[in-house]
């Protein structure tokens, strides 16, 4: 399989084609996936579904999330591609429980439930279903060799090889030569959060900070004249710019350009795919956002900016954890252990360490501090408990639905805890997923902005 061209198939989509050397992959949790092969017509494909049915609203680029209405859009296409639908050989997989198994889990049952619409479609539809294996606790990778129509389930940590032995633990001055490389988030870019943080500006004030910084400036008119703003074209002057956009779309830009260089290097460690990190972040980040305007608890854009910095730490660990990654999933399967726990087992620290040292140098804001080091702990946050509690919490919804393949074991110790902090219940928990929108569980979530 080395040799194939590996094709990531995010959550809420999916992916149909003829035979070619062409590995189709889909990490999977709480998510359902469904391959598919025709091996006379020598068509196949992947999807893989987020969740049962809409709960709230389906938009048309959202189909894809729900099995309901993505897999007969999935079979369709397979069939406009030229397969035969007695000929299709189905593989489906995922539908675990995300965590420890506690009462809420088997309230909401959503990977359970997925499966059960996959299979009353795939029934309905009289398909052949040659392997089906859902349900547990594992997470796992669902894979699709198009060359040959070969699907086949792995556990997650056996993706890159096996599991042998980790290496020498890194020493404190290993990691410090790391953060040393490691470039601070411009002045410019911080002071501009800040003032939109703080509701402390004038947009002339925004406009004069912006044009201090010549990739800023030209994001803002690129986006300012893009086909997002029919009409407007042309625009050349910060200022206007400012005006057309917002200030809100203006903040998104410039946080999103801030970390966009820290966090889209080749990560093979805490990510199984290429810019994981900064994938995350901006789900974190927009989803937190949400959850900060349906709540009241905290600034909209601080919940936001919070976000999007948690996991900074993990950029001066990620090279380490690759070295060990297989130990780490391995671990996080079988053994239950936490990703700080591991962290600590391997690398002798955690990335809500490292973070909070690198945010402490680049003088980030105290509730962003505080975001990195509690975002794993957020009982312990003495400094703003709401913004880290609403972190926290979007940070456990996207792990928990399988978002992007990252190294992580979602903790559901507090989640009740955060559910109730933020005033909302567990019938409210649904409608907050269905708000997760499929842009950033694609591989271009920076289009969301």
């Amino acid at each position: 399989m080395n040799s194939l061209n590996k094709v990531h198939v995010p959550s809420g989509t999916f992916v149909c084609d003829k035979s070619k050397p062409a590995l189709l992959q889909a990490f999977l949790s709480s998510c359902v996936g469904v391959a598919a092969f025709d091996p006379v017509n020598r068509v196949g494909g992947l999807s893989h579904f987020l969740l049962p049915e809409p709960v709230t609203h389906c938009l048309p680029d959202d189909e894809g999330k729900y099995a309901s209405t993505g897999l007969p859009l999935f079979i369709e296409s397979l069939v406009a591609k030229g397969a035969t639908l007695k000929k299709l050989q189905i593989t489906v997989a995922g539908g675990a429980f995300s965590g420890a198994l506690s009462q809420q889990d088997i309230h909401l049952d959503i990977g359970g439930r997925t499966a059960e619409t996959v299979k009353e479609i795939l029934g309905r539809l009289n398909l052949d279903v040659v392997r089906w294996e859902t349900g547990g606790f594992f997470t796992c990778c669902l894979n699709l060799n198009l060359s040959n129509g070969k699907a086949d389930i792995v556990p997650s940590y056996l993706i890159d090889g096996q599991v042998s032995s980790p290496p020498p633990v890194p020493t404190a001055a290993d990691i410090e030569q790391v953060m040393d490389r490691i470039k601070p988030i411009p002045q410019v870019a911080l002071k501009i959060m800040r003032m939109i943080s703080e509701d402390l500006y004038p947009v002339s004030a925004l406009a004069s900070e912006v044009k201090k910084d010549q990739v800023i400036s030209a994001q803002v008119l690129k986006h300012c004249n893009s086909a997002i703003f029919t009409g407007k074209q042309g625009i050349d002057s910060i200022d206007d710019a400012i005006l057309i956009i917002g200030q809100n779309t203006l903040a998104r830009i410039i946080s999103a350009i801030a970390v966009k260089n820290l966090l889209t290097s080749n990560n093979q460690g805490y990510s199984l795919v290429k810019g994981g990190l900064y994938h995350h972040a901006i789900g974190v980040g927009y989803i937190a956002e949400q959850l900060a305007k349906r709540t009241g608890r905290t600034h909209a854009f601080s919940a936001y900016t919070a976000g999007l910095l948690h996991d900074i730490g993990q950029i001066a660990l990620d090279q380490f954890v690759a070295e060990s990654a297989p130990m780490f999933y391995r671990d996080l399967q079988d053994h239950q252990s936490d990703i700080i726990e591991l962290e600590n087992k391997y690398l002798g620290t955690d990335h809500t360490r490292i973070g909070k040292i690198l945010a402490e140098r680049w003088s980030l804001p105290g509730r962003v501090i505080d975001t990195i080091t509690h975002h794993h702990t957020p009982s312990e946050s003495a400094t703003d408990p709401a913004t880290v509690e609403t972190v926290a919490l979007a940070n456990t919804l996207l792990h928990m639905f399988s978002a992007g393949p990252e190294l992580t074991k979602v903790d559901f110790r507090d989640f009740g805890y955060l559910m109730e902090k933020m005033g909302l219940s567990m019938s409210d928990f649904p409608g907050i997923v269905d708000m997760i929108p499929m842009k950033i569980l694609t591989s271009t979530p920076e289009t969301i902005l």
